[in-house]
């Protein structure tokens, strides 16, 4: 292990992205050991995976205090490389002034403009393109990323350089066995027409194949999450305890945040969400997952929905079901991957 390199890895995004890249930060933790990670305010929250990091939290949309910080961070600091894994403008700005740092970054062919533009990405020490134009891309961003690290570099595939949680004794008892989860999404769902109605059919069907069913909501306050908690029981993870509605098998997990979220999710038979972040969780958990598109076919949406499956999923083998507003033919189309 190189013990004087200082490593800097910009990974301010979405929870799911967080997950793509989760193979190529824990290896390059088999050759440094100062890496400091950069993560949003939408993916702090899975900040206890890097125990062995060093973690800076920044606003997923850079403001000019955040860029100032990262500026005077590598002005201060005796950084040696740097890993843009978040492909925002300013970072690629960075190599015109810090020379002597060595550059590694996720760039992006998009349909309208290049991230960076092109003209730049000769001041990179190596970089990867990924496809959002008329390519579709062969391998997923996740392996791709790995194209990033010198050849020095073991892959850790068993992501041994990470802090990965174990559910407590206390957490489980109060969990019950043999249950699916489900991911409830407001925005996912109204994008259909559908609400409570839909929901009810759903979990009715999942109850046909498993004895209980654990669904989460949106963390922020809606009329949904009122229902949910007035009518269903409750499991919180925080206080560790369930309040008891009525028999049924129906658990709502009330504002359950990433790290419980995580913990359930490994404890699930199986897990039924719209795509994204508990699409890369399971893949992350090696857990069976049924995962959700919604789009809206046209020629163009059909096009651009391709090319960003192949992005997000090219490889993966894993279950994916583009839906319809019809709730039968969804009802269906779930019922054969249960």
């Amino acid at each position: 292990m190189n013990i004087d390199k200082k490593i800097v890895v910009f990974k301010n995004d979405r929870g799911g992205d967080l997950f793509i890249s989760l193979k190529l930060i824990s290896s390059l933790k088999n050759e440094y050991r100062d890496i400091t990670i950069y993560l949003s305010e939408l993916n702090f929250g899975f900040n206890f995976l890097f125990d062995q990091f060093k973690i800076k939290k920044i606003n997923y949309n850079l403001g000019i205090i955040d860029k100032i910080g990262i500026f005077f961070f590598l002005l201060r600091t005796n950084v040696d490389q740097v890993y843009i894994l978040a492909p925002k403008n300013f970072y690629f700005y960075l190599p015109l002034i810090f020379k002597k740092i060595k550059f590694y970054a996720v760039t992006i062919n998009g349909n309208k403009r290049d991230r960076p533009p092109i003209y730049l990405r000769k001041f990179l020490k190596n970089y990867i393109e990924i496809s959002r134009d008329k390519i579709k891309n062969k391998n997923s961003s996740r392996d791709l990323q790995l194209n990033l690290l010198d050849k020095n570099i073991t892959i850790d595939n068993l992501f041994k350089n990470l802090s990965i949680p174990v559910i407590q004794e206390d957490q489980k008892k109060i969990i019950p066995n043999n249950f699916i989860y489900l991911q409830f999404k407001k925005n996912f769902y109204e994008d259909f027409g559908w609400g409570i109605n839909e929901l009810s059919k759903i979990i009715e069907l999942l109850l046909t194949k498993y004895e209980n069913v654990l669904f989460s909501s949106d963390i922020e306050e809606n009329d949904y999450n009122k229902y949910f908690y007035k009518n269903f029981s409750i499991i919180d993870l925080i206080s560790n305890e369930i309040i008891k509605r009525n028999d049924r098998k129906i658990y709502f997990l009330n504002k359950i945040e990433s790290k419980e979220l995580f913990l359930v999710m490994n404890e699930a038979e199986k897990c039924l969400a719209p795509h994204g972040l508990v699409t890369n969780i399971c893949y992350f958990l090696e857990k069976k997952s049924i995962n959700l598109f919604n789009y809206q076919v046209s020629n163009f949406d059909y096009h651009f929905a391709k090319i960003s499956f192949s992005e997000w999923y090219a490889n993966m083998k894993i279950d994916f079901l583009f839906l319809k507003k019809d709730m039968n033919k969804t009802l269906n189309k779930i019922n054969r991957y249960l």
